[in-house]
């Protein structure tokens, strides 16, 4: 039973995990920002493929193919679903990483509960990014390189390679984290603030209809549970009665004064 005069329990230490989890978030963000290029970089890898298939067998098969088309107008028309798919992959880490991190600082659950979901619906993707990453960098050596995609000095699919394999590390490093005992310590699923108790000493209130104020009551004049008054019979009061002419208490008479 918690003790009104016991002093509020103090609030947990910040977690090494919650550090830990923000570092990560950062990075996944950062890592994200690689994946668009190399979408592009396999797109064109793609169209350069479909144009030696048209020069070798022609127009069979090929009618809808235009040759001249560039990577992005191939992305946001045949590869539209595609494309799609690793836009979103952008922006929601690009959104959720950063409000998971302040959520998280702030000692919400909504935000434990939404980095441990995203993380994990995030894993797979992630997984199949470097997978593809690190299987076009070496055992291919046939991908044509478009200079305009290159990071930097770094060409896309070696950058990639890097890139989504630590995102996906750090993205299964943060769903196991969000799950450890100190973040649910952190942000538990009620407020670690103890509810406020009533002063000893202080009037008892008990709320009244609704409209009136709510009544109070002295400690003193509160009657202890299973002490009832003693039953009496029909028409007699329970409590003993005065005589007429006699105040309750009886006061003391006083002698006259100078009298002994």
């Amino acid at each position: 039973m918690h003790d009104p005069q016991s002093p509020p329990e103090a609030a947990p230490r910040k977690p090494v995990s919650l550090r830990l989890i923000q570092v990560l978030l950062l990075l996944i963000a950062l890592c994200v920002c690689a994946l668009p290029f190399f979408f592009l970089q396999m797109t064109a890898d793609v169209i350069e493929g479909n144009r030696e298939v048209l020069e070798t067998l022609g127009d069979n098969g090929m009618e809808d193919f235009d040759p001249s088309a560039t990577p992005m107008e191939y992305a946001t028309g045949e590869l539209i679903v595609e494309f799609s798919v690793a836009m979103s992959l952008v922006g929601a880490a690009l959104i959720v990483a950063p409000l998971s991190a302040v959520g998280l600082q702030k000692r919400k659950r909504w935000a434990r509960l939404l980095t441990a979901i995203w993380a994990g619906i995030v894993l797979l993707p992630f997984g199949f990014w470097a997978a593809w990453a690190l299987a076009s960098k070496f055992l291919r050596n046939d991908v044509e390189l478009v200079e305009d995609y290159y990071i930097g000095p770094i060409d896309p699919i070696t950058f990639n390679a890097g890139a989504g394999s630590l995102a996906f590390v750090c993205t299964l490093l943060v769903f196991i984290l969000a799950l450890t005992r100190g973040m649910r310590r952190w942000a538990p699923k009620q407020s670690a603030v103890p509810p406020a108790f009533q002063s000893p000493g202080a009037p008892w209130q008990f709320g009244g209809p609704r409209g009136f104020a709510p009544q109070q009551m002295r400690p003193d004049q509160f009657q202890p549970q299973g002490q009832f008054p003693p039953q009496q019979g029909p028409g007699q009061s329970p409590y003993p009665l005065q005589p007429p002419g006699q105040q309750y208490p009886p006061q003391q008479q006083q002698p006259p004064y100078g009298g002994y």
